[in-house]
């Protein structure tokens, strides 16, 4: 557990405004390969905010990829270049075409019941210095955690699952490769001050878990501290002022580096 909190912590960046954006900017002059790049609804993919559009017109070159051979044939007859393919049986023609600078997997991961599908992928179709982007909805997210508390049902009916860092952080590992950078959006609007009772019921609730924080409680690459026992939720000021609140987490994937 230590480990695996050293990693998070050296992989944790400031919240970012917007997940297209932050995808664009990496994917710019880039060659780039965009994973379920078929959007259901064929009237979408007029819209500005189409990830694989987007994609299409920043990078240097942008292959396609999709399960759904229909929507692949639109694709490619309004002039983007996509190939239909299960990536889940292998790189296949996409191995002929790579290497790919960017793996774009937009709002996916949630959806597919292959999770390492992502990673294989990741691991045999990026260049040395490549970068597997994932953004996926955010499980720590208030609203989310409030209404699974209440059981409501409200989540995309076909989301079958949230992937939370320390789990991308281990699939990243085990396929040979190394969570380098996670972060949310920020949120839409800023978070109302909790109430005292609110918040002391809270560490009531937590006061169990204190064992963890006592024991595996990191700061730094290097060494694991002591904290107390009491967790309290007061911010206090300090190396990562950075909450993950906002609806979207991205992942960044990469090979690991020569220094670890």
């Amino acid at each position: 557990m230590a480990f695996r909190a050293r990693t998070l912590r050296a992989a944790w960046t400031a919240p970012i405004e917007d997940r297209i954006d932050f995808i664009l900017e990496r994917c710019r002059g880039r060659r780039v390969l965009d994973i379920g790049c078929v959007a259901h609804d064929v009237s979408r993919m007029a819209s500005t905010d189409w990830l694989h559009g987007r994609v299409a017109e920043a990078a240097d070159f942008c292959l396609g990829v999709d399960v759904l051979a229909e929507g692949v044939d639109h694709l490619n007859r309004v002039g983007y270049h996509a190939l239909a393919h299960d990536l889940t049986t292998g790189p296949g023609p996409i191995g002929e075409i790579g290497p790919f600078d960017v793996i774009v997997a937009g709002e996916l991961i949630e959806h597919v019941p292959a999770l390492d599908m992502l990673f294989t992928a990741a691991r045999d179709l990026l260049t040395a210095d490549g970068q597997l982007i994932i953004t996926t909805p955010n499980p720590w997210a208030p609203h989310r955690v409030a209404a699974g508390q209440r059981g409501d049902c409200w989540e995309n009916v076909d989301h079958i699952m949230f992937a939370f860092p320390s789990g991308v952080a281990e699939l990243a590992e085990r396929h040979g490769l190394v969570l380098a950078e996670a972060t949310t959006t920020t949120p839409s609007s800023p978070m109302p001050r909790r109430p005292r009772a609110i918040a002391k019921a809270v560490r009531r609730r937590l006061r169990g878990t204190g064992w963890v924080r006592a024991a595996f409680a990191t700061r730094g690459p290097e060494s694991v501290v002591r904290v107390s026992s009491q967790p309290t939720l007061r911010w206090t000021p300090g190396e990562r002022a950075a909450t993950f609140v906002g609806e979207t987490f991205v992942y960044v994937v990469r090979r690991p580096t020569s220094a670890g």
